[in-house]
């Protein structure tokens, strides 16, 4: 399987050059490549992200994993402390993983706001209101 990504992409990406042969450009090299395995396990059989999508989250991934491989959350020598913003490793956010499967379109109203009565007029005893107070004139005063 190609990764979803490029060194170049990568490159582009985190403001960095990477010298041909290098370490650093192999190891990039070999994260991309296990990202996009960890992307696949995501995406559903019959589905395809958008290449753009696929290439977004591969090099986050592996921007994450090159900036704290040891996945530290604070690091301290001698009196220096410093608090990493997010973990470090190899791994994709929750959100990450919503964005390589298809949107839900079971439902396509499932997101549109609806209103729900309050009152139970099942209960034993319940009866409406008899008076309707408005048009005594309470509301006039202030008084409702």
């Amino acid at each position: 399987m190609a990764a979803y990504a490029t060194v170049a992409d990568y490159e582009a990406r985190a403001a960095v050059t990477l010298a041909e042969g290098s370490p650093r450009r192999a190891q990039v090299e070999a994260y991309l490549d296990d990202a996009s395995a960890l992307m696949a396990r995501h995406i559903p059989a019959d589905y395809t992200p958008d290449a753009g999508t696929l290439r977004a989250i591969c090099v986050a991934v592996v921007r994450r994993v090159m900036a704290n491989p040891g996945g530290y959350r604070q690091r301290t020598i001698g009196q220096y402390s410093e608090s990493l913003g997010e973990d470090g490793g190899l791994y994709l956010t929750d959100d990450e993983k919503a964005q390589l499967a298809p949107e839900d379109v079971t439902d396509p109203d499932a997101d549109a706001a609806y209103t729900l009565g309050v009152a139970d007029e099942g209960l034993p005893g319940w009866h409406p209101d008899p008076c309707d107070w408005r048009h005594l004139g309470y509301a006039r005063r202030g008084l409702l």
